[in-house]
């Protein structure tokens, strides 16, 4: 880690190198034509890198104050399918190659709500918990979300005081669990994903979405949930 941040700190401009068999630095030149701003890894380096042992992760710095990544970045982490590690202000987070958070496929326990929430969470800069689930669980009174996001820093917060970022929990079916998350996003749209055969999207509060609504949460942590993580990927895939 100290190896990481000293080579972060050596230049003005984005280094940028790979982990090899997740314990060594291989630095690479960036070779990309604005450096200050973005990164590129020549095929050149990346070769050597592979003959060294096994790539298994991505090291870049930001010298500017973004400690999540950049549009541009979400794209070449999507391509190259790795754990991509970022060192910002003094600082190294490790971000998991999570799909893009629009356009997936429900699929219970794999790209669901929850999975949705949080991996946006993830690449906002605040980790959560894969909480077991099996499917049915909103009408067995199991409510994953009711008994767990206390248990990992959410509290309630009044509709009246809700602020981008906070998490919604609908009850989408009478006589059920509050079973499905939304992340509230700046605009009044929220970022979510159901099971009613749509793909993860963006979109604006609906009144039918007000009307199911059950409860809204906030992290503890909201003051390092920062949003321009969310908003980087959806610009990359939208590009």
């Amino acid at each position: 880690m100290q190896d990481l941040l000293e080579y972060a700190a050596s230049s003005q401009d984005e280094v940028c190198g790979l982990i090899i068999d997740g314990k060594k630095l291989f630095r690479c030149r960036n070779a990309h034509a604005d450096p200050h701003n973005q990164f590129l890894i020549a095929d050149n380096d990346w070769l050597a890198a592979e003959e060294a042992g096994e790539i298994t992760a991505v090291f870049h710095s930001h010298p500017m104050n973004l400690p999540t990544l950049s549009s541009a970045d979400r794209r070449g982490q999507i391509a190259s399918g790795l754990p991509w590690i970022l060192a910002c202000n003094g600082v190294l987070r490790e971000f998991r190659a999570v799909p893009h958070l629009l356009g997936r496929r429900f699929e219970h326990g794999v790209t669901d709500c929850y999975t949705l929430f949080r991996d946006a969470y993830h690449l906002c800069g605040i980790d959560l918990p894969d909480f077991d689930r099996a499917n049915g669980w909103w009408l067995r009174g199991e409510n994953l979300y009711l008994n767990n996001l206390p248990q990992v820093g959410f509290h309630q917060v009044c509709p009246s005081e809700s602020l981008p970022g906070d998490v919604i929990i609908r009850q989408p079916f009478p006589g059920a669990d509050p079973c499905h998350a939304m992340v509230l996003l700046d605009d009044n749209l929220v970022l979510h994903h159901d099971c009613a055969g749509h793909l993860s999207r963006r979109e604006q509060m609906r009144p039918a979405f007000v009307k199911q609504m059950h409860s809204i949460w906030r992290h503890e942590q909201c003051s390092s949930l920062n949003l321009q993580g969310i908003y980087a990927d959806i610009s990359a895939k939208s590009n």
